[in-house]
């Protein structure tokens, strides 16, 4: 079987699986599944065979990481649902003051998009992003794009978001790792993005729809700022110092402990249990127990079955070869090998609008040619991510969500948010670069 061959059979099946998800508006999942049976015949699977690499890829992709993008969406669930995510914004927008609040708004989503998906975000938050847009006489391309490309970013770029999840597995990158240098990589995107929104936003006046500008009910009762961040920022601190002790002291008690308490699945846990303290007397109830997971699972199937395709697929790819020979195509044209993961991140995110499916399927397209393209698991990680949000546009529910509760045309949308999530990508795409030169990743 020729390279060649190889080559346009794997190119074919790719260009296929993206037109039925763009353009018929078939199923990831579904698309993927098909797209992973069509290489497997072409590259002469053996029939017999086929049923056993799917199912044993598919395991083999969440068997890791299924229970933790479940408590993910748990916690995310809690923290809507419990005020948590108004109470951040409002202490945010308390230390900035008035004149800096697209600074609060921007970071407010930034931290609360690392559990929570962005568009939970922007529909959670947009209320109070309105009220603020009429106190402060400014416009919503300003403060709705702000909102709406914060969330992205940390969506995008850190765990436990179930894309930057399931890449940073499918990659071997261990997972304080990647909290750790996605927040790095992130912090200069969150600058440039809320430079980027005060430009473009501040030259149209866009208002707020009136069904945000009703008066809120007086009894409704917030979390404290410290006890509404706790179940984001404890979590992620047990991972990274699980992390920490792992790599400078191997052998120890202290180690030892945190390989079980910084584990993702425990820590996630824990900010789960943390979340559920902000419910008050309701923590026993049928709603906070029973109710909250059920919808927290629905959401978790998506990403599951994504994150299982996508590897279903990746093993045709990695049995073919084809891999391999792109990388080598890439070196061989004097190409840095970091380029690679950023262009496939940024195609499948553009022509199919999802930050998941292109975070996670550019990340297990790339694992087979680390050794090639001469990059380590980290670096291809955060050029996976840092390209997987590049320009959103009408293809992407999270453009429609945030232009529409911004109460922004087509248009609007398209210069504030889909060029704020251009600059921002580009910005983490560069940090990426820089940080690969030094040998610091």
């Amino acid at each position: 079987m020729s390279t060649t061959y190889i080559l346009v059979v794997f190119a074919i099946v790719i260009v296929a699986m993206i037109v039925l998800i763009a353009k018929f508006k078939v199923n990831a999942v579904t698309s993927l599944l098909l797209a992973a049976i069509v290489l497997g015949v072409a590259i002469g699977t053996p029939l017999g065979d086929m049923e056993s690499t799917i199912n044993g890829a598919f395991a083999s992709t969440i068997e890791d990481i299924g229970i933790v993008i479940l408590l993910g969406c748990i916690l995310g669930k809690m923290l809507e649902e419990t005020g948590a995510a108004q109470a951040i914004c409002t202490s945010a927008i308390k230390i900035v003051g008035q004149k800096n609040v697209i600074w609060a708004i921007a970071f407010s989503a930034f931290v609360l998009g690392i559990p929570v998906f962005s568009d939970t975000v922007t529909i959670l938050l947009t209320p109070i992003v309105s009220k603020l847009a009429v106190e402060t006489g400014v416009s919503m391309m300003a403060y709705g794009s702000a909102l709406s490309v914060g969330a992205q970013i940390t969506h995008a770029l850190v765990p436990p978001t179930p894309g930057p999840l399931a890449a940073a597995a499918a990659l071997g990158v261990p997972l304080g790792q990647a909290i750790l240098w996605g927040l790095i990589v992130s912090f200069p995107a969150l600058i440039t993005t809320v430079f980027w929104c005060k430009f473009i936003g501040f030259k149209e006046m866009v208002y707020p729809k009136k069904e945000y500008m009703k008066d809120e009910p007086e009894n409704v009762q917030l979390p404290s700022t410290t006890l509404a961040y706790m179940p984001i920022v404890v979590p992620l601190l047990l991972i990274v110092l699980q992390n920490i002790f792992t790599q400078t002291m191997p052998d120890s008690g202290i180690t030892s402990a945190f390989m079980f308490i910084g584990s993702p699945l425990c820590a996630l846990l824990i900010g789960c249990v943390l979340a559920m303290m902000l419910t008050g007397p309701r923590w026993h109830t049928k709603e906070v127990l029973s109710d909250w997971v059920d919808d927290s699972m629905s959401s978790a199937a998506m990403p599951l079955f994504i994150t299982g395709m996508g590897g279903a697929l990746a093993a045709f790819v990695k049995n073919a070869g084809v891999a391999e020979k792109i990388a080598q195509g890439i070196v061989d044209a004097g190409v840095p090998g970091l380029i690679l993961p950023i262009i496939l991140a940024i195609l499948l995110h553009v022509i199919t609008g999802s930050t998941t499916l292109a975070v996670l399927t550019a990340a297990q397209m790339t694992q087979p040619m680390l050794s090639t393209l001469g990059i380590t698991p980290l670096s291809a990680f955060l050029a996976c991510a840092a390209g997987s949000f590049v320009f959103k546009h009408g293809n992407s529910s999270a453009f429609w969500v945030g232009t529409s509760m911004a109460n922004m045309s087509f248009t609007q949308g398209l210069k504030s948010i889909g060029g704020g999530c251009t600059v921002a990508g580009l910005t983490a795409c560069v940090c990426t670069f820089i940080l690969n030169a030094v040998g610091v990743i």
